[in-house]
């Protein structure tokens, strides 16, 4: 039986596309017959320990900072790496605290990369030029310590993760798996959630969801709405926004543009909506929007297309890799380019891609693959 040691910055219940990853690869291992341990920041209302689905999850108190939490975790990761055959990391925080103690321990360490910002912190983060400079630094350094393997969970990031010289033989992609049972359309009533959201008859609605800041492009699908109601007047938009802590000023940012382009009326703003349903509300649009400026996978847009939704997507990153079925195309950090692709979706004049599916199993086997491989290595 593998012992497989997780050193993750956020993992369940906490809500994000890395979180799904994890969660979903963690339990799978455990199913497996594998000891699975993860080591990760607490939270308020979570336990310090406790056995969740397989996975036994210890939570350090950090107060909030992933920084602080790279310090904190070592002594009981320390303590059971002792029992552990190799440990696994994911970027940024956790990789320090994970690849001392895998160094002290003499365990195999792998790395997911999720998407590479080398060279692009400045266009995509809303931090200060100050905190994107040191970032930036902190990332190539990361990359540099000693890892067995790097998981790239996209081709995109496999290729960023080339171009800033990483060993092609060390990299290997495993894309993330989609959950295609929990993202079932014939499990959703969208029409009872466009009526609980007030959406009639002749409104064409395009939802959004993730975080308020620039890397996910929401400010450019705002300013694109407004363009667009130019012309089509009946279009919508909800937007389900993480407003946390950490995200509170671009949150801010969102909510004063809507404001200053009239659009309090078109826009619906939710908070992050309980994980079983969301489906519901994904399901719920005409047309799903992921203008993101950098994409490692894609979760939002996999997912929509699993619900058999139309997607307009920007063409770059991973974004073309995972999408399938009604697509259209715009270009990054370009709201006009973003807006003439949402009137062609009111149109419905959409590319018709082939079918793609990322299973949860393959998702699975790939890293039992890997770890066995790495495992069996002198």
């Amino acid at each position: 039986m593998r012992n497989i040691l997780f050193c993750l910055d956020f993992y369940y219940p906490h809500i994000g596309g890395g979180e799904v990853l994890f969660t979903n690869l963690a339990e799978g291992l455990a199913k497996h017959g594998c000891k699975v341990t993860v080591v990760t920041q607490k939270f308020k209302n979570t336990p310090s320990r406790e056995i969740h689905n397989g996975v036994e999850i210890h939570r350090v108190k950090s107060f909030g900072s992933r920084y602080i939490f790279a310090i904190l975790c070592l002594p009981i990761l320390w303590k059971l790496a002792g029992k552990a055959d190799l440990i696994h990391a994911t970027t940024f925080a956790s990789t320090l605290p994970a690849w001392l103690v895998a160094k002290l321990r003499r365990r195999k360490l792998v790395l997911t990369v999720h998407e590479v910002w080398v060279g692009i912190w400045d266009q995509a983060s809303d931090a200060s030029p100050i905190a994107n400079f040191i970032n930036d630094k902190i990332e190539r350094f990361i990359y540099r310590f000693n890892y067995q393997n790097y998981v790239a969970v996209s081709n995109a990031t496999a290729k960023a993760l080339a171009r800033i010289n990483i060993p092609i033989d060390k990299i290997t992609v495993i894309h993330n798996g989609v959950d295609y049972q929990f993202w079932d359309p014939n499990k959703v009533n969208h029409q009872e959630k466009r009526n609980e959201l007030g959406i009639g008859d002749n409104e064409f609605l395009f939802a959004f969801s993730g975080r308020p800041g620039f890397s996910k492009g929401l400010p450019d699908l705002i300013k694109a709405l407004s363009f667009v109601r130019e012309t089509q007047p009946n279009v919508r938009l909800l937007a389900i926004v993480s407003n946390a802590k950490a995200v509170q000023k671009g949150y801010q940012k969102v909510i004063k543009l809507i404001r200053k382009l009239n659009l309090d009326d078109h826009v619906i703003l939710l908070e992050p909506v309980p994980r079983k349903q969301l489906p519901s509300y994904i399901a719920a649009a005409d047309t799903v929007v992921v203008p993101s400026l950098s994409e490692g996978f894609g979760f939002a847009a996999a997912e929509a297309c699993a619900l058999n939704r139309p997607v307009i997507v920007t063409d770059n990153a991973s974004l073309p890799e995972v999408v399938s079925g009604k697509v259209l195309f715009a270009k990054p950090s370009n709201h006009k380019s973003l807006a003439l692709a949402m009137i062609k979706a009111v149109n419905d004049e959409f590319e018709q891609l082939p079918s793609k599916q990322f299973l949860l199993q393959d998702n699975i086997k790939k890293h039992l693959d890997l770890y066995d491989e790495i495992l069996d290595e002198p």
